[in-house]
């Protein structure tokens, strides 16, 4: 049971941790403009650092000056003083410049400390802001291809969706020539067999019909239109000669 429980919660942080790295992968170019925006941030904190540590310089600067002047005063006091035989003045003289000098390298020796933490940070702060320039401009290559990727994709969905497409469209259209070929290898069968089924029934019959002189035949017919474009005329009697009749017509003629 233990066992089991204990597979079951590594099985549980593994899948946690396959949706973290998804989502995660799924925003990297938001995690890497976020993560760019805290460098810039980073970035200008440290030029504030920076700043303050070239004030802290120039401060050290001006508190060196103002002990050398002193130093020099003092030194201008200690020779009146000696010159004047003032040696317990000439002694108090001694021991301020004494401590001013302590000061001044105590100073001088901050100074250098200063001086070689602001070339260090200088350089860090220069080569940080070339990093994040190069990292910028990375970014910007990167969104470019990541929108070039992105518009690949659409364009080979869409030439995979046009493709199947023209696809669909070649295989309708042949069904459409299949059924019109059948429709049409149909309608010729049809024809023929009506064709076959007349000249076996009908024609056949009417000739037989026509050769017995029953019904109507084209023979018949063809005297029947010859009759009717006959001019109207006597006919002529059988065994009658031409002359006579023509004298008989004549001789008719004269009598009236």
């Amino acid at each position: 049971m233990a066992t089991a429980w204990n597979k079951l919660k590594t099985l549980m942080r593994g899948q946690a941790r396959v949706s973290v790295e998804q989502i995660v992968n799924a925003n990297d170019m938001l995690l890497l403009d976020q993560q760019l925006y805290e460098t810039e941030h980073a970035l200008r904190d440290a030029r504030r650092q920076l700043a303050r540590l070239m004030a802290e310089q120039t401060l050290n600067r001006n508190r060196r000056d103002e002990l050398n002047r002193q130093i020099h005063y003092y030194e201008r006091g200690a020779r009146q003083a000696l010159e004047q035989e003032e040696q317990t003045l000439a002694l108090d003289i001694g021991k301020r410049l004494a401590d001013l000098e302590q000061q001044l390298a105590r100073l001088d020796q901050h100074a250098v400390t200063l001086g070689q933490q602001e070339n260090a940070f200088q350089r860090f702060i220069q080569q940080a802001a070339d990093q994040l320039k190069t990292l910028r401009h990375e970014q910007s290559l990167a969104r470019t291809q990541e929108s070039l990727f992105g518009q690949a994709s659409q364009r080979q969905q869409e030439s995979r969706g046009l493709a199947q497409r023209l696809c669909d469209s070649q295989q309708t259209l042949q069904q459409i020539q299949q059924r019109q070929e059948e429709c049409r290898l149909l309608w010729q069968s049809e024809t023929q067999l009506a064709a076959g089924m007349t000249s076996l029934g009908g024609d056949n019959l009417d000739q037989r019909m026509a050769d017995a002189g029953i019904g109507d035949s084209q023979s018949q017919r063809a005297r029947d239109i010859l009759a009717r474009l006959q001019p109207s005329s006597h006919p002529l009697r059988q065994g009658a000669a031409p002359g006579t009749g023509s004298h008989n017509e004549e001789q008719q003629g004269g009598t009236s």
